[in-house]
Order: structure tokens, then sequence, then C-alpha cells
């Protein structure tokens, strides 16, 4: 899972290697400040109760969000995330931008490559 221990409002990660988004909601979902970054990479209208908006900001979320939709695709992701009750939809936000980021950088192991190099510290 995710190291951040809050799941209170700012940014999703923190680091390059992390989706950032606002948990609280802005930047998208049709209130006047532009697409989320989700709905913008799929070229679509970000309505009021988006799904993505929360998680994936205008400006970086489109790049970390490109990753998601490229191993695990866009569909599969909000269906995941209905699943999944709302206090804890932001962590699973995070796990899963860090494993299709460390998917598309190795292939074959992905976030398992850096476990192993974890272990070998």
């Amino acid at each position: 899972m995710s190291s951040n221990p809050s799941n209170s409002g700012g940014s999703v990660g923190g680091g390059s290697g992390s989706c950032s988004g606002s948990a609280g909601g802005s930047g998208g979902g049709g209130s006047g400040g532009g697409p989320c970054g989700a709905c913008k990479f799929l070229r679509r209208k970000c309505v009021p109760g988006c799904i993505f908006a929360p998680y994936f900001d205008s400006e970086q979320g489109a790049a970390h969000f490109a990753a998601v939709h490229k191993v695990f695709g866009a569909s599969n992701v909000s269906k995941l995330l209905l699943h999944i009750p709302v206090h804890k939809r932001l962590d699973a936000v995070v796990t899963i931008c860090f494993e299709a980021q460390a998917r598309l950088r190795d292939p074959v192991y992905g976030c398992v490559a850096h476990i192993f190099a974890l272990q070998q510290q």
C-alpha cells in the first residue's frame, strides 16, 4: 500500500513518480475548473460525478492517468474505485498509480523489482 500516513486533502503522493491530484474534489467535475486529468487524457467532458476528478488534477493528472490507463484501462479502474469505500479510494489510487508506473518501467517484474531492491538494502 501507500506510505502516505494521511489520506486527507492535498496532493496524492508527492514525488515525480507518483500521482498527484486533489483529494477534495476540486479541479474538474464540470465545476468550471476544466476537466480532470483523466478526462483530459481521454478527451471527454468531465461531468460533476466524475470518479477520477478528486484524484487526477488537470495539470499533471493526465500524464499520471496515461500510465494507469495503459496498464489497467480506464474502465477497469473506474469499476474498481466504485467498489472501494470513499475513505479508502485515495490510498487505492496512489497504489494503482505506483503499480502502473512500476509496470511501465519494468514490464516483467513491475513493483516487485522495487520490493527486491528494498530487501537487498
